[in-house]
């Protein structure tokens, strides 16, 4: 793999679209150059035209071969399709890319070392092999441990913690950014996607990781979080980490929505779960929510300060929305927490 990557992304016909978060998580938060995005039914416009928010602008192509002019170096798979298989189309323009020498970077459950055989492939989602049990190492490191955690999967903890990194930063401080999912990999470029891994090694995973972070000495360990304890399809990667990673503190993640997060399966009140992440989190080490990252999208800047301003009251919290407004009264709230 390379150490420095110029990237095209491929998302024809997605880079609008929600699901295209891979793309729009490396736009926003990557430490490599994007020099372009192919989507052919925007071919022509910028990337800030279509989504404002992203921070970083690139051309849109229509072709790979408009991309391959721009000197790139490899070729990010920027969303998962329904059916979590690449349609035929999507093969053929990695295969013409790995001909042409451009490494193929995919998140995707779908393999694509073994479809593209003699081609440069980073498959995010492949876990080492060396992953250990749980030693326990983790909970002798120095560096000051932050988790995200949520009342919710996809609610936005990856985002969370890549804006308190960014204003811890700002302020000068030494951070280490722990990734844990396939998004969060590619723009680290390293990490490992804890729910690929086993279950049994999961949460030595999240100690490994952690404990590789420390190495750097820095003032802060940021850990993204996965999934939620109150969904029941990703409680287990949520508890993994909770565990394996050792935090001192949490910061929790919600949203504005009252739909249910699964069939049957009700939003869990924010006191309620606040307590239930802290009660979890102590089995092995305590570890207080100390902050809520909220996630105001699709709310006018009116109905976002009053909902911030509410769950700041429910909780007794510092409560933010950090990418409408800032990070700051997170961070700041992490900078007061004693090591645990």
């Amino acid at each position: 793999m390379t150490e420095e990557r110029r990237y095209v992304i491929l998302a024809d016909g997605w880079f609008a679209d929600r699901h295209a978060k891979t793309a729009h998580g490396l736009i926003a938060y990557g430490r490599d150059e994007v020099v372009a995005v192919i989507d052919s039914t925007l071919a022509g416009r910028n990337v800030l035209e279509v989504m404002p928010g992203l921070r970083r602008d690139a051309p849109i192509v229509g072709t790979l071969q408009a991309a391959l002019e721009l000197s790139s170096t490899s070729v990010l798979v920027g969303l998962a399709p329904a059916g979590g298989r690449l349609p035929g189309e999507w093969m053929d323009t990695l295969s013409g890319a790995a001909e042409a020498g451009l490494e193929i970077v995919s998140g995707l459950h779908q393999r694509l070392a073994p479809e593209l055989p003699g081609a440069r492939v980073w498959d995010v989602r492949e876990p080492p092999g060396d992953v250990p049990l749980f030693s326990g190492d983790g909970l002798r490191v120095e560096p000051k441990v932050a988790l995200t955690v949520g009342t919710n999967s996809a609610i936005g903890k990856m985002t969370a913690t890549l804006e308190v990194e960014r204003a811890a930063r700002e302020r000068g401080f030494a951070t280490e950014f722990v990734a844990t999912g396939q998004t969060g990999i590619v723009i680290a470029g390293r990490g490992i996607c804890i729910d690929a891994v086993v279950s049994d090694f999961a949460a030595g995973a999240a100690e490994q990781m952690v404990l590789r972070a420390a190495e750097a000495s820095p003032d802060l360990i940021l850990v993204e979080g996965q999934g939620s304890l109150a969904h029941p399809a990703y409680s287990g990667v949520t508890t993994a980490l909770l565990h394996g990673s050792c935090p001192d503190c949490l910061i929790l993640c919600a949203d504005a929505s009252e739909e249910e997060i699964f069939t049957g399966v009700s939003r869990p009140d924010i006191r309620n779960i606040t307590l239930l992440y802290e009660g979890v989190a102590a089995l092995v080490k305590p570890a207080p929510v100390v902050a809520v990252s909220l996630n105001t999208t699709g709310l006018d800047a009116d109905a976002a300060e009053r909902h911030i301003e509410r769950v700041s009251e429910e909780t007794g919290l510092p409560a933010a929305d950090p990418v409408r407004n800032s990070a700051a009264p997170i961070l700041d709230a992490i900078l007061r927490t004693t090591k645990t």
